[in-house]
């Protein structure tokens, strides 16, 4: 029988605040174990949370990011549970009263992917297990970190729709500032509820939950392994048993961890030690006003008004240093197509060969575009404005001096272009003879023996236009 997958997304996200949710604790990746912990995050009797006020600003712009309605009141609740990596034995969430709710972003195709809501919470602790001495240890740093948890409805059929929206999400988060979704580092952990009904059906499966998958290929193969599973179970007259699965990244394949038969009593009840979270208007209002060009919107203007193919401007936005760049050095040179061609090509070259990032870059946006500005204005060729943006990766400078320094002012000398293409067609009149009696492919070969004779501030269009009168 064929079967459709229906899909759901769990997504938490870390914030990326100063200190911790309910402390002062430093939130930062990495360090020693229990390096980052006070009575607080550890759950030492007698002491109270304390809201974190830049959170709740973040979650509220991860809601305007993500297309979601952001209330003005909303308040936290207590989920219990016994568990070694949470030291208080329940978690500070909100459950009745969520920050953001429905929200929605569409993904390839043109499809809506609902969201039902974002809420904040503390993340629980890290265990770390020693096989050889048959012993976990506890690491707290990561309690009390900030997360929101992003719930969508289970609107995903396919794997491809899956990773656009995770893949779009992290992208907005980062815009907005609020998460650096470095799945690599578990910044952002994805959990996937999944069930398959017969092609036809509108009856939803029994679901599986497949935990903390942290990398785009990760949540492919487990989805497509979940599907390949279930529907052999439901082939051979088995029942999917509703459970939560671990994908195992190396065998490529999904283990049970525990049956969820029965959904857990968590036993919630809003949490006595925090009061309600009430924003403003002109709080709302001035977290709106804060929140930058997104980057579906910054796609829109680059393919719609700056004309650029859309391969060009996904591959710009797709990082937000990058894009802020490109739009920097076009308010100065509007030369959109150049400046990208320079930047997808050239700069990601040296970015890439020098594994650097763009906060490592020696030059600037109004840099890049003088150097534009030269090659349209035929000061330099569009060779030489390649070279100069590599020497200003690499040295530094101002891209005037370098063309100055290093002989890539084009010539207008006619003289001496015409003493060049003499030489070239002495040297060389067993081919001149050959474009005479029609072959025109050595044209090429002779242009590019005057470029060379005349060195790096040789004029392209000059010579061109020379050489094709001189050969007549």
């Amino acid at each position: 029988m064929r079967y459709v997958p229906v899909v759901g997304l769990e997504i938490h996200c870390e914030m990326l605040t100063n200190s911790k949710v309910f402390c002062t604790c430093q939130n930062e990746f990495g360090g020693s174990e229990n390096t980052r912990v006070c009575p607080r995050c550890s759950g030492m009797p007698g002491t109270l949370p304390l809201l974190n006020r830049g959170a709740v600003r973040l979650a509220a712009k991860a809601g305007y990011a993500l297309g979601c309605t952001v209330h003005g009141y909303s308040a936290f609740d207590r989920k219990n549970y016994f568990y070694p990596d949470l030291p208080k034995a329940y978690q500070i969430t909100q459950f009745d009263s969520p920050i953001c709710t429905d929200g929605h972003v569409t993904v390839a195709g043109g499809k809506d992917i609902r969201i039902n809501r974002i809420h904040i919470e503390e993340d629980a602790g890290k265990l770390v297990h020693d096989d050889y001495e048959g012993v976990s240890m506890a690491d707290y740093n990561r309690c009390g970190v900030p997360l929101i948890e992003i719930v969508t409805e289970p609107d995903f059929r396919t794997v491809e729709e899956v990773q656009d929206f995770v893949e779009q999400v992290a992208l907005r988060l980062k815009y907005a500032g609020v998460c650096d979704a470095r799945m690599e580092q578990g910044s952002m952990r994805v959990d996937v509820n999944i069930s398959i009904m017969p092609e036809g059906s509108d009856k939803f499966g029994t679901r599986a939950e497949l935990k903390n998958l942290n990398s785009l290929k990760a949540i492919g193969r487990a989805i497509e392994y979940e599907i390949q599973r279930q529907s052999e179970i439901l082939d051979a007259g088995g029942e999917v048993v509703q459970e939560t699965r671990r994908y195992n990244d190396n065998h490529g394949d999904t283990k049970a961890l525990r049956s969820k038969e029965e959904a857990h009593d968590y036993r919630y009840f809003p949490e006595p030690d925090i009061p309600p979270v009430l924003l403003t208007d002109e709080e709302m209002e001035e977290i709106r006003n804060e929140m930058p060009e997104m980057p579906q919107e910054r796609f829109k203007r680059y393919t719609e008004v700056y004309k650029l193919p859309a391969e060009d401007a996904g591959l710009i936005i797709a990082d937000k240093a990058f894009s802020d760049f490109y739009d920097a050095a076009v308010a100065i040179n509007p030369d959109y197509k150049q400046i990208s061609n320079l930047m997808l090509v050239e700069l990601n070259r040296n970015l890439n060969e020098s594994e650097t990032g763009m906060e490592d870059l020696t030059f600037k946006p109004e840099d890049l575009a003088a150097t534009v500005k030269m090659a349209s204005d035929g000061v330099i060729s569009k060779n030489a404005a390649k070279e100069i943006v590599s020497i200003m990766f690499a040295e530094g400078g101002k891209p005037e001096e370098i063309a100055k320094k290093r002989g890539f002012i084009m010539s207008s000398d006619t003289s001496e272009l015409d003493a060049a293409i003499d030489k070239v067609l002495a040297e060389n009149a067993d081919s001149v003879e050959s474009y005479k009696n029609g072959n025109e492919k050595v044209f090429g070969f002779l242009m590019g023996q005057v470029i060379r004779a005349l060195g790096k501030g040789a004029n392209p269009k000059l010579a061109k236009d020379a050489l094709t009168e001189k050969l007549k």
